[in-house]
């Protein structure tokens, strides 16, 4: 069946050619919208077009109609996340509408060598959707057939607006049925299914959301659990270790702009005047440690509330929402799910996306990777050894460096992962650097 379009480079010696598709996950809804993607990059491309002809290949830079091929479903799944439905099996076609956590869809089929599934929407329109957000129904979970379409559903910001019937979250479920393209088609080349099942001791967060004062960030309760913290990926990350936390808050957003403002007018913090004007909206940045610091300070005098920075630990833990893979979506960052240099979408390399301009994780928590680095409690320490196991901040008494994570819009992929730590003086303000607070529970 045909699909989108796709930017390809056409290397050929004598009549021996091959096709190189430097965009994988990447497809156009028309031949115009490639064409002129293929001209904005042409400097990119060009260069690798360049290496290939060292190896006295002739490179041409074209746009071709991607082919997929189906495998047929009849399914019951439900969503794991807010999860949008494409025209396409694309994250860059246009938008059908939107799927909320837990919905039901049915599923008509799988696209072949990817993790695209085909859903069926109102009026007999396909649509597609990231297998690795939906989960497959046993049979006796699975809805009886029922006439006429389900009630509408809210739609998530910066959707079509559109809803779909028999919505529900999902995560991707084994290896999807897969038969090989043609060889003279480019297959759909999108992440591998990811396994993020959450392991036994991550609870699902209780819903509750809060604010302690009008002028408070909004907050998230999340629940005591267990974990494994680190990763093989970064000496600085090993060894693996299982940490213990009791139940805090995060915010549900990194602070903004507009938040760090009303300390400003309170006279508690530094002004920042030169992050300009109508604002408000976006992370608050250029932040030292020593900032963060006074931040929390005036928010406990405030309310009388116990607020603070995170650990690293209870950071890790929230970003994770209880899934083991480098992201909270999966294995590989995908496009347009994170806000950093090499992420996808539209990107602005003099500042970062207003808060939650993309989908939350599992736990209702936006942006905790990519936007701005966020500050942590704790002392920078090369590597795990002799990590707290109780989730609290590792701290010593001459601390001159802290604890950033999550990444920035500065940031490649590699450094947005949630295990991906990083260090800076307290004392020194950086451009990416912000904070999200976090307040114990009683």
């Amino acid at each position: 069946m045909p699909a989108g379009y796709v930017i390809a480079i056409l290397l050929c010696l004598g009549d021996n050619c091959d096709l190189v598709r430097p965009e994988p996950a990447i497809s156009y809804p028309s031949y115009e919208t490639c064409s002129d993607a293929a001209a904005k990059n042409a400097s990119k491309l060009g260069e690798i077009a360049a290496r290939s002809r060292e190896a006295g290949r002739e490179g041409e830079i074209i746009c071709l109609r991607e082919q997929v091929s189906i495998v047929e479903l009849d399914e019951e799944h439900d969503a794991l996340a807010v999860t949008t439905i494409h025209q396409l099996p694309s994250a860059t076609s246009p938008v059908l509408g939107t799927l909320k956590r837990g919905q039901k869809i049915h599923v008509t089929g799988a696209v072949s060598g990817a993790n695209w599934m085909r859903v069926a929407m109102p009026e007999g329109v396909s649509g597609y959707v990231y297998g690795e957000r939906l989960r497959k129904l046993a049979v006796s979970d699975a809805p009886m057939p029922a006439q006429g379409a389900a009630g509408g559903r809210e739609p998530a910001p910066g959707s079509s607006g559109k809803t779909v019937p028999h919505p529900a979250p999902a995560a991707a479920e084994g290896a999807r049925a897969s038969q090989p393209a043609p060889k003279d088609q480019l297959a759909v080349a999108t992440p591998p299914p990811a396994a993020n099942a959450p392991p036994p001791a991550a609870p699902a967060p209780t819903a509750r959301e809060f604010r302690n004062c009008e002028q408070c960030p909004a907050m998230v309760a999340l629940p005591g659990g267990q974990f494994e913290m680190g990763s093989l990926a970064d000496a600085s990350e090993r060894p693996v270790h299982r940490v213990q936390l009791a139940a805090f808050a995060l915010g549900k957003y990194e602070l903004t702009h507009g938040e760090w403002k009303a300390c400003v007018a309170a006279g508690a913090c530094s002004d920042k005047p030169h992050v300009g004007a109508g604002s408000d909206q976006l992370p608050m940045l250029n932040l030292s440690w020593d900032d963060a610091a006074q931040y929390v300070q005036w928010l406990r005098g405030l309310t009388g509330k116990p607020y603070r920075l995170p650990s690293e630990a209870e950071w890790e833990y929230a970003a994770r929402a209880g899934t083991t893979t480098p992201y909270p979506w999966g294995k590989e960052i995908g496009v347009a799910r994170a806000n950093c240099s090499g992420c996808g979408g539209n990107y602005d390399p003099k500042l970062p996306a207003a808060v939650g301009s993309f989908p939350p994780n599992a736990w209702g928590l936006y942006d905790m990777l990519g936007g701005v680095a966020e500050w942590t409690e704790d002392c920078w320490h090369k590597n795990y050894e002799g990590a707290p196991a109780n989730g609290s901040a590792w701290q010593t008494a001459r601390c001159r460096e802290h604890v950033l994570r999550g990444g920035s819009w500065k940031n490649p992929p590699t450094d947005l992962t949630v295990t991906s730590r990083n260090f800076y003086d307290a004392t020194v303000r950086y451009i990416a650097n912000g904070l999200r607070v976090a307040v114990t529970l009683p």
